[in-house]
Parts: C-alpha cells; sequence; structure tokens
C-alpha cells in the first residue's frame, strides 16, 4: 500500500529545458543529475533513448524512498542516423546542412521509477519536424550562439532556431525532451494524479 502523502518528485536530469517545460506545466521538481554514460553501440535510436532514460532514473532512484524519479533522453532520427547534441561547432553546422529542407523524428525516451513500490514505467513519444531552409549565414550565426551545442539535432523549436521549423506533427513538449501527455500517462500508473504534483499541493 502507497503512501497517502505526495511522493518526492526528482528530475534526474541536468536539462534546463526539460526543467523548464516541467515548471511551465505547475511542477517543482527536486533535480539529480544521475552522471551515467550515454554510450548505447548500434541500438536504434527509438529503443536507444528508452535504454538511456532508464539507465539514468535507475541510477538515482537507489535510497530514495517514497520518491518518484522521472528520467528523459532524447535523440533526433535523421535517415536513419541518431543525432544527439553536437560536439562541436563544426558538427552542429554539418548537422544543420543536413537538417534543412528534410524531415526528422524526435524521439524522447521517458522512464519513471516510484520507489514507494519499486514500480517501473517505460514509454516512448516520437514527433515528426520538418525543417525549413536556413541559409549558411543564417547557420552560421545560429551556431556561435552556442544554443545549438546543449540540444539533441541541434535544435530547438522554442529558441534562436525555431524560426527554422517549418513545422511539427505530434506532441510540441516532446520536442523539448519531455512529454508531458506521457508524463501523466505514467503518473496516472503508478496513482498519482499531476494536479497532486503541482506547485503548492504536496501534502505530508
Amino acid at each position: 500500500m502507497t503512501s497517502s502523502a505526495t511522493p518526492r518528485f526528482i528530475l534526474a536530469s541536468g536539462s534546463v529545458t526539460r526543467l523548464r517545460v516541467l515548471r511551465d506545466a505547475g511542477f517543482n521538481p527536486d533535480v539529480v543529475v544521475s552522471g551515467v554514460s550515454e554510450e548505447v553501440g548500434g541500438i536504434e535510436t527509438a529503443r536507444a533513448v528508452v535504454v538511456l532514460a532508464e539507465r539514468k532514473a535507475s541510477a538515482v532512484a537507489g535510497g530514495l524512498p517514497d520518491t518518484l524519479i522521472l528520467a528523459c533522453d532524447s535523440m533526433l532520427d535523421l535517415d536513419g542516423v541518431a543525432l544527439g547534441k553536437p560536439g562541436s561547432s563544426a558538427e552542429a553546422i554539418d548537422m544543420w546542412q543536413r537538417l534543412s529542407g528534410n524531415r526528422g523524428i524526435l524521439h524522447t525516451g521517458h522512464c519513471l521509477i516510484d520507489t514507494r513500490t519499486n514500480t517501473t514505467i517505460s514509454r516512448l513519444d516520437s514527433t515528426v519536424v520538418r525543417f525549413g531552409t536556413p541559409t549558411g549565414a543564417e547557420i552560421n550565426a545560429y551556431v556561435a550562439s552556442a544554443e545549438p551545442l546543449t540540444l539533441a539535432g541541434a535544435f530547438s523549436i522554442d529558441g534562436r532556431s525555431a524560426p527554422f521549423v517549418d513545422g511539427i506533427e505530434g506532441v510540441p513538449s516532446n520536442v523539448l525532451g519531455i512529454s508531458l501527455p506521457v508524463v501523466r500517462c505514467m503518473l496516472n500508473d503508478v496513482g498519482v494524479t499531476i494536479t497532486d504534483l503541482w506547485r503548492g499541493t504536496r501534502s505530508g
């Protein structure tokens, strides 16, 4: 039987964007960065992001009673190739030359661990992203801002690259690294209503 008090809620991610999305949606999670390896070998993108989310959540969950741990990982699949965060400005420019005028699928893996019951739930959400055709000068200026170096696929739909994204097919927040509808369903599966985790409603 679970406690009647609302459990502690932890985001096992160092992503500033994920934290902002959750806060904008009324949550105020504690942040614990897992620091785990993000090497996944040759696993396909859609599976890799779930594996990494599970790895992050598991690394944080140990020794934390009455806690919900949420971890996520995102990658852009472009023509069958996984694109994570670019490792350099040159790599970010190369990514954008490939993204221009193309379509990709942003996959986000989610893992929720409820330490009250030792329950682990994993989910995947995928969103199609249609890219515009920024000029070479626009790409260079964007990369010079350093923003793409912190982003999976070197882009976002709400930052400086937003004008270079023509549209999406799917959940907007998923492209920002966390699908809020998926989070809601996962919380429901462990008996927690999202409104219980909104700021100012925590009991116990």
